[in-house]
C-alpha cells in the first residue's frame, strides 16, 4: 500500500509539473526568448528557426528566413533544399545567438542573424558582394509562423492588424480593395510607404493582378509593422517589423505574417544590411506600437 501510494504521489506530481509547463508565466514582460531548431531532415522550410515563447516555454513560433532573398545578379537563397538536410542554423552555447551563412554565387555571402532579446528576437541581414557584379533590385521574404502557439492559429483575418498612417487597422476589414478576388483563400498585402509597388513586379506572381490569391490594398503601410493577437486574450500579441521594409501581409492559411525587407542595391565591393524583429508583446496596440519604434529607432509619428 506505501508503495502504491507512493507511486500515486509521483504520478500526481508529475502531472501537476506538466500542467505547469503550459500555463501562461505570470509575469513574462521581460523574458529572454530562447531559440531552437527543427528535428529531423526536411527538404521544404529548411531556414525554419523557432523562437520559444516567453508565456509557455515548450510552445513556439517558426521563422523562415529567408523563405526566399534573390534579385539581379543575385541567385535565389531558398529554403528549398533539393536533398534533405538537418538545420543549416549555427547556434552558440546557450542557443541566444545564431547564424545562417550561404553562398549564392561565387564573392557573394549571405547572411541571416538572429539574437534572443527581451520578449523579442533581433533579425539581421547581411549581404557581402565581393565579386565584381552589382546585385540590385533585391526581393525577400521572412516568414513568421505561430506554428506551435496555441491561440494564435488564427485562421482567418479577425485578430490580424497593420498600421497606416501610424493608426492601427484590421488588415481586412479597416482596408479597401476594388479589384477582382482570387478563388478560394486570399493573403491580403499591403505596400510600405515611400516604397515600391509589388504588383508591378513580373518575379512577384503572387501579387500580380489575377495571378494568384495575394491581394494588395490601396493603402500603405506606416510603419511597415504587422501583429496577430490571441484570439482568446486581448493582451497577448506576436508581431514583426523589417526597415527597410518592401511589403506587410498575411496568408490566414498558413497562418503567417510578414513584414519582408528591402534592402538596398549592394555594389561591387559591397555590404548592405536590412534589420528586424518579432515581439512578443503583452499589452495595448498603442503599447506595441510605441515599443515598435522604440525597439527599431523610429522617430517619424504621424
Amino acid at each position: 500500500m506505501r508503495l502504491l501510494a507512493s507511486l500515486t504521489m509521483a504520478s500526481v506530481a508529475l502531472a501537476l509539473a506538466c500542467t505547469a509547463r503550459e500555463q501562461p508565466r505570470e509575469k513574462a514582460e521581460t523574458w529572454i526568448v530562447r531559440l531552437g531548431a527543427y528535428e529531423g531532415e526536411r527538404i521544404s522550410s529548411t531556414h525554419l528557426i523557432r523562437v520559444y515563447s516567453p508565456w509557455v516555454e515548450t510552445q513556439y513560433l517558426s521563422i523562415n528566413f529567408p523563405e526566399h532573398c534573390w534579385g539581379t545578379g543575385l541567385p535565389n537563397v531558398s529554403h528549398m533544399s533539393e536533398e534533405a538536410i538537418t538545420t543549416p542554423w549555427q547556434y552558440n552555447e546557450d542557443s541566444t545567438e545564431a547564424v545562417l551563412v550561404e553562398e549564392p554565387r561565387p564573392g557573394v555571402t549571405y547572411r541571416s542573424l538572429v539574437k534572443a532579446d527581451s520578449m523579442a528576437a533581433r533579425l539581421e541581414l547581411v549581404l557581402e558582394n565581393q565579386s565584381d557584379t552589382p546585385i540590385s533590385e533585391i526581393r525577400t521574404l521572412v516568414c513568421t509562423r505561430p506554428d506551435a502557439m496555441a491561440g494564435f492559429h488564427f485562421g482567418t483575418y479577425a485578430k490580424v492588424y497593420v498600421w497606416v498612417d501610424g493608426g492601427a487597422r484590421n488588415i481586412e476589414l479597416g482596408t479597401t480593395f476594388e479589384g477582382e478576388m482570387p478563388i478560394g483563400h486570399v493573403a491580403w498585402a499591403l505596400n510600405v510607404e515611400g516604397g515600391p509597388d509589388n504588383s508591378t513586379f513580373d518575379d512577384l506572381g503572387w501579387f500580380r493582378p489575377k495571378s494568384g490569391p495575394g491581394r494588395i490594398v490601396d493603402e500603405r503601410a506606416r510603419p511597415p509593422l504587422i501583429a496577430a493577437r490571441h484570439v482568446d486574450n486581448p493582451k497577448l500579441w506576436i508581431a514583426t517589423l523589417w526597415q527597410p521594409a518592401r511589403m506587410v501581409f498575411s496568408n490566414a492559411a498558413i497562418p503567417c505574417i510578414h513584414s519582408d525587407p528591402l534592402p538596398p542595391d549592394c555594389p561591387a565591393g559591397g555590404t548592405v544590411r536590412a534589420n528586424g524583429i518579432v515581439m512578443f508583446h503583452e499589452g495595448s496596440l498603442d503599447g506595441l506600437l510605441e515599443r515598435a519604434r522604440r525597439e527599431m529607432g523610429i522617430l517619424d509619428k504621424p
